[in-house]
């Protein structure tokens, strides 16, 4: 299958595995408090796991090493950001690199 051009088009297992690493941002719904039904949370792709149901789940690890799951069902945007050129790249704090 070739790589994922329509952004309206969810991607296939596959095409999740190979962006794996890739910065990505997801706003979400969450539950418990009716003023506040979403999230957003941006960060590295960093595993996508699948229950024995087929149910997805994404894992972000954002900048502080903290990682957020989000189930997919929940997602409501999706946007793999753009790697900013010529600038240096900034590991997450997680990873002890000074």
């Amino acid at each position: 299958m070739a790589a994922n051009s329509d952004p309206a088009r969810p991607l296939d297992d596959a095409g999740f595995q190979r962006r794996l690493g890739e910065k990505i941002s997801i706003l979400f719904r969450i539950e418990g408090d009716p003023d506040h039904p979403y999230s957003e949370v941006v960060g590295l792709l960093q595993r996508v796991a699948v229950n024995e149901s087929g149910a997805r789940t994404l894992a972000v690890c954002r900048r502080d090493g903290s990682v957020v799951e989000v189930a997919e069902t929940d997602v409501i945007r999706l946007k793999f950001v753009p790697i900013r050129s010529g600038g240096p790249f900034r590991a997450p704090a997680s990873w002890g690199i000074d």
